[in-house]
């Protein structure tokens, strides 16, 4: 082999050197390059999203006094979920082993809240703050870019304000009847659009009132009210409440020491007016006084005498058995006794009481009693059986007081 051959072998051995080494280099150069495209690629988020989009803030009330709730707006974790679970299914080359429960669990670790929640005004921006499991969103390859947000406050309705003393301005409250029994009526006469809708409710009510007694009436609105009149109160509708105090033109006398000498006076007089027909009591008194009726023609013959003021008791009824059923709140019991004779000439005594009731005490200093018509309630040969009819048999409902002209 001629010099020249040799030489041209060597230029052409380096050649293929340089070449062999060319491609190595290039080719390590590729295998590093597709490396370090693929740990990026890999390491990539699937979606980059602010947190605050994750929400939905919604506004309720009025005009300078709305709330805010805030929410997860589902639908927009919805449409992220789906995305990253497709390109997590189409990826070649995963970081970490994602389960379905993953996505349920990130759904589930979302929460919103807004620290300016009252007293909003149309126009308002407000802060919406996130939280999230930062852990399952590195591991689903969501990128979290920011967790606070803004919102701005809209649709709130423009309303008017009023204060209580209107809602209760044209409220008639009335009570009629003789204290204690009086009743009450309650009449809404207001032309303001919202209290023409409230509800206006006594509580605790009672069937009787009396004079002095405190009446608290309870105003009841809805916001649903509100808005459909444009107006809102200045009080909580828990809250609205307004006192009345009962009171009225007359009262029951509830004490003897209301009740004056001359009116017990003027009720013996006309007690005795009772005594007329000795017949209907005549033949069961002549028994109990072991005497033998005596009949003319099949009649009795009874008579009465003058009556005699023997005694007088002024009851009052006790409050908490006031209104039962055949209970009277004031009675004056008068008790007499009689002379009672039959045709034969024989008579005995007997005793016999009257009763006037509910005698009224006006405002003017007056008093109300109707004495025209007596009846006797009670007779007997024993003044004890009259006065344990009258008297002793009503110490449980009673307060019995002795009094006298």
């Amino acid at each position: 082999m001629t010099p020249q051959n040799r030489r041209k072998r060597r230029i052409g051995a380096v050649r293929r050197r340089r070449r062999n080494v060319g491609l190595l280099i290039f080719a390590l150069l590729f295998i590093l390059c597709t490396v370090i495209i693929t740990r990026v690629i890999i390491s990539l988020p699937y979606e980059s999203v602010d947190l605050s989009q994750l929400a939905s803030v919604e506004f309720a009330g009025f005009n300078n006094d709305g709330v805010a709730n805030v929410v997860v707006n589902n639908s927009a974790v919805d449409e992220l979920l789906a995305t990253v679970k497709a390109e997590h299914d189409s990826a070649w080359f995963h970081t970490d082993d994602v389960e379905d429960g993953d996505y349920v669990k990130f759904r589930q670790s979302l929460s919103f809240i807004t620290p300016t929640a009252n007293n909003l005004y149309n126009g308002q921006e407000i802060p919406v703050v996130g939280s999230y499991d930062a852990n399952l969103a590195e591991k689903l390859k969501i990128e979290i870019k920011e967790t606070t947000g803004t919102a701005t406050v809209s649709g709130l309705q423009d309303v008017t304000k009023i204060g209580t003393d209107e809602v209760f301005r044209d409220l008639s409250v009335t009570f009629a009847g003789v204290s204690p029994s009086l009743s009450i009526a309650i009449r809404n006469n207001s032309t303001q659009p919202l209290v023409q809708k409230m509800i206006f409710e006594i509580e605790d009510p009672k069937e009787f009132y009396a004079d002095g007694d405190v009446v608290r009436i309870h105003a009841t609105y809805t916001e649903d009210m509100c808005r459909e009149t444009g107006y809102i109160v200045d009080t909580p509708s828990e809250e609205c409440v307004r006192e009345y105090t009962a009171s009225s033109e007359s009262s029951y006398i509830t004490n003897a020491s209301d009740l004056p000498a001359g009116i017990i006076k003027e009720a013996v007089e006309a007690g005795k007016k009772a005594f007329k027909d000795a017949n209907e009591y005549g033949v069961r008194i002549f028994c109990e006084a072991n005497l033998v009726p005596v009949y003319i023609n099949k009649k009795a013959t009874f008579q009465y005498g003058t009556p005699n003021y023997v005694s007088s008791y002024f009851k009052t009824v006790f409050p908490e058995k006031a209104g039962g059923l055949g209970i009277s709140y004031n009675d004056l019991d008068i008790i007499y006794d009689v002379k009672i004779s039959q045709a034969d000439g024989v008579s005995c005594t007997a005793y016999g009481a009257v009763r006037f009731t509910n005698i009224v005490k006006n405002s003017d200093g007056t008093y109300s009693y109707d004495f025209s018509d007596p009846s006797l309630i009670s007779v007997s040969y024993l003044s004890s059986h009259v006065k344990k009819n009258v008297v002793d048999s009503f110490y449980s409902t009673h307060e019995v007081e002795r009094v006298y002209p």
